[in-house]
């Protein structure tokens, strides 16, 4: 994995839209090829010029990972937190919904909080990643409040070039076996270009046996059913559950996407891109409260399915800890036209059209359906959210280079946003913005980057954001980087007018929504989160040995959280402002090739969280990462890795008020054989959890160890 810190051999990006390639000498004191990368500046710049916190996962990295989602290939980079469940990503202590994921350059649209994002982008279409690790607003706007991850699909290349890849592994009790089929082809010319790819990917989920001790209100208390005095309650449900919960869901995920690439001329380009994504996934769990099909007495037996908005039927009672099932049917199309045009050697146009189309179909059925007074799985259906959501984005993009050594990038983003759901209503919404950048090599060993960005918020008001960096080349082995940037997050319309029951059976509500049923009787605005980070870095690079140590501290004000108002049956969830949190700490990475077949790679992070108007710790975030791995190739044609992964302790909400998970050690094996007789085969294979560590439920749960075979033959 690299950011500043790179390993001796490094693929050049192939993307040459807008290049920028600074003078420094460095590669003429120790030779190292240029490593490019375009999320840090929007432009094609040098890793180790960019003042931005990069990180690179490319295109040998993703490869080696033996990766079927995005999720495992992240779970192995350096000083990035993956959550044992695959549902979220941490940035510096920063979570899922305050990263912006984006598709070759291009937002995705998608969940509010980015949930399945880790789990439905296959690995086979991905050629690299570029992360950056903090606030990116002044190139992306809002969302981009703690970092960017943006994933480059296989692009076209000249010639001919196909891949296949198939793959199957289970845990070592046959549980949670998955299994995935992908296939590219690219190829083209100096005129066309074509790149297509197609995955599809089926896992079976992990599940562990719980014990639900149901509850019926009372006086707005639990009680047992066999002590409620209602006696149809008595007759029709038990104490407790037994109940298969699923870790991990069962999931079917099919990807299909490609790009075609025209070279009109010398000055203009063409290009279409196209990512189409379809999944099924269920899941069962334990819901915190279920709305039976028994009435308060005196009202008689509700007929109702609960569909349409998800609230509580008025008068049906609700049961505590019910096994229930969470289906959901998603679709995703992602299109987008591009005219580049380049009128002289110093400058260059390129304008994007993009449309992107989401469709959400989820529904919470109760398995023990009968036992709540159903007479079918059907009419026991909660929480149902059917939504479409379309995004139209119009993006110029215009960079200058007035003389050697200077880069001016300016930009216009134009998107307008629609949905139509029944979990909230929500009028259109209208995103505008503008920003400006330069680059500026001021000294053959000082590159400085700064700019500012403006938008506009049809709902959520305007923004300032603004960023300052630069890296001065001290020594061969030793750059110093500095960077401030600024964040932000405008309220999405989930914080603002949800208005249904969430999955657990509590009733979630906007910000902005009036509720008199629960006690919600008047609306509050929600401020954008803002965030700003600043970090100082030194970082050095030889053929054979890298590292880097970054000393960062953020700051997020006006934080949008989930909260709980009310207590008892009447509580439900909204959404505030809630305050200040701080985060500081140190990251530290570092690469050795040791000889020519044994290298090591180690990274560790450490910080400290503070609410400043509160003593609250951060739920879910650990505090400490390490990650330690270990490169052998005992021939060209092995490579076997070990790779040791720690997560610190953490804090996680719990009926019982907040607990403490401890730390755990994963430790994975994987060997790779690329037989001589054999040109294009690879035959791989892995242990995941080799040492069978237990995580705590709490905050998730491991299959176990968990073996995978697969091959792959490139053409």
């Amino acid at each position: 994995m690299t950011s500043a810190c790179l390993s001796a051999a490094r693929a050049e990006d192939p993307n040459t839209e807008g290049s920028v390639e600074l003078e420094s000498d460095v590669s003429a004191e120790i030779e190292l090829p240029p490593v490019y990368v375009t999320t840090a500046t929007r432009t094609r710049e040098d890793i180790r010029t960019a003042p931005a916190p990069i990180q690179l996962i490319d295109a040998a990295e993703v490869e080696a990972a033996q990766a079927t989602t995005l999720r495992e290939i992240l779970d192995l980079a350096p000083n990035l937190h993956v959550s044992p469940n695959g549902r979220t990503l941490q940035i510096r202590g920063l979570g899922q919904s305050d990263t912006l994921y984006l598709l070759d350059g291009r937002r995705l649209t998608g969940e509010f909080s980015n949930s399945f994002e880790l789990e439905r982008l296959s690995a086979a279409m991905i050629e690299r990643i570029e992360i950056i690790r903090g606030p990116a607003s002044v190139l992306y706007g809002s969302d981009a409040l703690g970092g960017v991850v943006n994933i480059i699909t296989k692009q076209p290349v000249e010639g001919f070039e196909v891949d296949l890849d198939v793959q199957y592994g289970a845990n070592d009790h046959g549980e949670a076996d998955r299994t995935m089929i992908a296939g590219s082809l690219r190829g083209g010319d100096q005129t066309f270009g074509y790149s297509l790819y197609a995955n599809h990917l089926q896992r079976q989920p992990y599940s562990e046996q719980e014990t639900a001790i149901v509850g019926v209100p009372k006086a707005g208390v639990l009680m047992l059913p066999s002590q409620s005095p209602n006696p149809r309650i008595r007759r029709s449900l038990p104490d407790s559950y037994q109940a298969s919960v699923d870790y991990r869901d069962q999931a079917r995920v099919d990807t299909l996407g490609g790009r075609l690439d025209w070279q009109v001329n010398d000055q203009i380009a063409l290009s279409l891109d196209v990512n189409y994504v379809q999944e099924a996934r269920e899941n069962a769990f334990i819901s915190t409260r279920y709305r039976s099909n028994f009435r308060q007495p005196g009202q008689g037996s509700g007929s109702g399915s609960g569909k349409g908005q998800g609230q509580q039927q008025s008068g049906s009672i609700m049961v505590g800890n019910v096994p229930a099932r969470q289906e959901n049917d998603n679709h995703r199309i992602d299109v987008a036209g591009t005219l580049d045009w380049s009128p002289t050697e110093s400058l260059d146009f390129s304008y994007q059209l993009h449309y992107g189309h989401y469709d959400k179909d989820r529904e919470i059925l109760a398995i023990p359906y009968a036992d709540l007074g159903y007479a079918t799985r059907a009419d026991s259906a909660s929480s149902i959210n059917k939504t479409t959501m379309t995004q139209w984005v119009n993006d110029l993009l215009a960079v200058w280079r007035p003389t050697h050594g200077q880069t001016l990038t300016a930009g216009f983003e134009h998107r307008d946003n629609a949905v139509d759901s029944t979990a909230f209503d929500a009028d259109n919404r209208r995103f505008s913005s503008a920003f400006l950048q330069h680059q500026w090599q001021v000294l053959p060993r000082l590159n400085l980057v700064y700019g500012g960005r403006y938008d506009d918020d049809s709902v959520g008001g305007s923004n300032l954001s603004l960023q300052a960096g630069g890296v001065y080349r001290i020594a061969p082995l030793a750059r110093l980087r500095a960077n401030y940037a600024q964040g932000f997050k405008a309220p999405d319309d989930r914080d603002l007018y949800v208005d249904q029951v969430n999955p657990r059976g509590f009733p979630m509500l906007g910000a902005m929504v009036i509720a008199p049923e629960f006690g919600k009787t008047s609306a509050q605005d929600l401020n954008p989160e803002k965030s700003e980070t600043i970090e100082l870095a030194l970082a050095g690079d030889s053929p054979t040995l890298g590292y880097q140590v970054t000393l960062f501290h953020t700051q997020v004000e006006d934080r949008i959280q989930r909260v709980r108002e009310r207590q008892g049956l009447q509580s439900y969830n909204s959404f505030r402002n809630v305050g200040e949190t701080h985060i500081q700490g140190v990251e530290a990475e570092g690469s050795l090739q040791l000889t020519e077949n044994l290298g090591v790679r180690a990274s560790a992070t450490q910080f400290s969280t503070e609410n400043k108007d509160s003593d609250d710790p951060l739920l879910l975030t650990p505090e400490t990462l390490a990650n330690l791995t270990l490169d052998v190739s005992p021939t060209p044609n092995w490579l076997l890795q070990l790779i040791t992964t720690y997560t610190g302790e953490q804090h996680y909400a719990s009926t019982e008020g907040i607990e403490t998970a401890a730390g755990y050690t994963l430790v994975n094996l994987k060997a790779s054989y690329q037989p001589q007789a054999m040109a294009g085969l690879e035959l791989y294979a892995g242990i995941d959890n080799l040492l069978d560590e237990a995580v705590d439920t709490g905050i998730g749960s491991n299959t176990g160890p968990f073996g995978y075979l697969g091959v792959r033959y490139r053409y």
